[in-house]
C-alpha cells in the first residue's frame, strides 16, 4: 500500500528537504531591482506549479519573510531586516584586511577578490575594485563555477584528494565540463600554489588566485582564496610573476587582519 508523503518532509535524491528548496527558491526571486511580484511572477521565476508557490507563499509570510499586499503582489518581509543585518555582520571583511585588498588593487591595477567554496560553487565574500575603467566586475555575493577560473582550481587544490575527486566528479555532472581536465587542473593548483587563467569564464577575462595561508591547526573552516581578475590584455607573461608575487603577500597579510567571521 502507498503511503501519503508529506510535502512539508520529503527529500530529494541528494537527500535535501525538497520545501525549504523550493522556499528558497521563491525568496531567490526576488531582488534590488524586483521587490515586488505576482503570483504569476513566482511560478514563472521558480517553475514550480501555481498552487505550490501559492502555499510556500503562504508559510513564508507566516513568518515574516514575505508579505502579500491588498494589491495581490508579494513583498519581501519585515523578518529580513534582522536576519540582513546577521549575516552582514557574519560575511563583512574587517576593515583592516579590506584596506589591504585595496592596496594589493592599486599596486596591480587589477580587481581583487576574496572567495570561499560552497558546495560545487563559490562565492565571493570580499573585493577591492581596479582603479581602471576597464575592470573584472564581480560584487560580494556573486556565486560562480567551480569548473573554470583559477580561483576554482585552487579551491578545489585545497581540497583532500579524497574530497576533491569527489567534487569534480559532481561539478563535472552539474556544468558537463570534462572532469580529467578539472582533476588536473586542481592538482596543478596544489601542487604549484597557484594559478592563472586566460578567457575561461569570460572571453577576455583573465584571473590569478593564491590560497590564504594559514598555521596549522588555525585554519578556518572553509578555507579562502584570494583572486586578481583583469583584462587578459594586462595579464602579460611579464607581470604575471609580480602578480603571483603581490597576490602572495596580501593573502599571508590576510591570514594576520582577518577573515570574515562565518568563514571561522
Amino acid at each position: 500500500m502507498k503511503r501519503d508523503v508529506d510535502p512539508t518532509t520529503a527529500t530529494t535524491e541528494s537527500g535535501s528537504v525538497r520545501a525549504v528548496s523550493r522556499a528558497w527558491q521563491v525568496l531567490r526571486a526576488f531582488s534590488p531591482e524586483r521587490m515586488s511580484l505576482t503570483p504569476a511572477d513566482l511560478v514563472r521565476e521558480t517553475g514550480l506549479p501555481r498552487t505550490t508557490v501559492l502555499r510556500l507563499v503562504e508559510t513564508l509570510a507566516g513568518e515574516g519573510l514575505v508579505e502579500s499586499g491588498q494589491d495581490g503582489r508579494i513583498r519581501v518581509g519585515t523578518s529580513l531586516i534582522a536576519f540582513s543585518a546577521f549575516a552582514e555582520t557574519a560575511w563583512t571583511v574587517p576593515p583592516a584586511s579590506l584596506a589591504r585588498m585595496r592596496a594589493l588593487a592599486a599596486e596591480t591595477g587589477e580587481t581583487v577578490s576574496l572567495y570561499v567554496r560552497s558546495g560545487t560553487r563559490r562565492v565571493v565574500v570580499g573585493q577591492a575594485p581596479s582603479p581602471s575603467t576597464l575592470r573584472h566586475v564581480v560584487e560580494p555575493g556573486d556565486v560562480l563555477t567551480l569548473s573554470a577560473g583559477s580561483a576554482a582550481y585552487v579551491l578545489l587544490g585545497l581540497e583532500p584528494p579524497d574530497v576533491r575527486e569527489e567534487l569534480v566528479a559532481r561539478i563535472a555532472e552539474e556544468t558537463g565540463a570534462a572532469p580529467g581536465e578539472l582533476g588536473d587542473a586542481a592538482r596543478g593548483a596544489a601542487e604549484r600554489g597557484w594559478w592563472v587563467t586566460h578567457g575561461e569564464r569570460e572571453p577576455g577575462n583573465s584571473g590569478l588566485a593564491v590560497p590564504v595561508p594559514f598555521p596549522e591547526g588555525g585554519a578556518p573552516a572553509r578555507p579562502p582564496v584570494l583572486a586578481v581578475g583583469g583584462p587578459t590584455v594586462r595579464f602579460t607573461e611579464e607581470k604575471i610573476p609580480g602578480f603571483v608575487a603581490a597576490a602572495r603577500a596580501c593573502a599571508r597579510d590576510l591570514a594576520g587582519t582577518g577573515l570574515p567571521p562565518a568563514l571561522y
